[in-house]
């Protein structure tokens, strides 16, 4: 008799607690129950996982790095197509209006960031070397002062101007890559180690690119020599694409 009292009572209790479990925690103080402890490690219902726990159950990116290899073509400043930059002994400054065999050729590999500076190399039969600046003015708004562009030595991102011999100072890790539209954006960094706005400059009349901070500025001053900003994209048209 006293087991079947005992068990009776056993059943009692649990189907209670199982109850009480299973109500929400304003049941619960509205009966006179203490509310239930929180859960961690899942999301209720309706709430977002926390910063740790999304960590902890993300997996890491398996996205590899790309390795780009094509032309650059040159836009104008009104989306026309100039052409390729060229590539002659001499150097790499200036658009190609001849044969496609004398465009420039270059290959980079992606950035692990959206926006991280890299490297572009000229593949070419001069040499090993990449593009980027060649002098070290400071760019700055009202300035008019530029900056040469042409090949150089590898140097570290977010570095100023490198010196190379007496008369260059080279910077190479200035470009980031737009893997939707391809457009490759430069960023200058000026002696004194800080950024600067900067702006690709064309001039048609002798066929000549460098950087400028201002180009209205630039073109206030050179009155006889009007240039005009153009942009940098990767031309993959016929080149390859490949993961790392």
């Amino acid at each position: 008799m006293r087991v079947f009292v005992l068990s009776c009572v056993v059943a009692l209790l649990f189907s209670v607690c199982s109850s009480a479990a299973a109500i929400t925690n304003a049941q619960r103080l509205a009966r006179g129950l203490p509310p239930l402890p929180p859960k961690f490690g899942r999301a209720l219902p309706g709430y977002a996982r926390t910063p740790t726990v999304a960590a902890e159950n993300s997996s890491p990116s398996s996205a590899p790095h790309k390795t780009f290899t094509g032309r650059i073509l040159v836009k104008g400043h009104n989306g026309k197509q100039l052409g390729h930059l060229s590539n002659r002994a001499s150097g790499i400054n200036g658009v190609n209006f001849g044969a496609s065999s004398a465009d420039l050729h270059v290959s980079f590999t992606s950035s692990r960031f959206e926006h991280g500076l890299i490297d572009i190399q000229a593949v070419d039969a001069h040499g090993h070397s990449y593009i980027g600046t060649t002098s070290n003015a400071v760019l700055a708004t009202g300035s008019s002062t530029f900056v040469s562009f042409g090949k150089v030595i590898k140097t570290p991102a977010h570095s100023p101007p490198v010196p190379v011999g007496k008369h260059h100072a080279d910077e190479s890790a200035i470009w980031t890559f737009d893997s939707r539209s391809h457009e490759l954006n430069v960023h200058y960094v000026n002696p004194n180690g800080h950024g600067a706005k900067t702006t690709i400059a064309y001039n048609s009349h002798d066929n000549t690119i460098f950087f400028v901070g201002d180009i209205g500025a630039y073109n206030a001053a050179h009155p006889g020599g009007h240039v005009s900003p153009i942009t940098f994209y990767i031309d993959l048209t016929d080149d390859s694409i490949t993961d790392k």
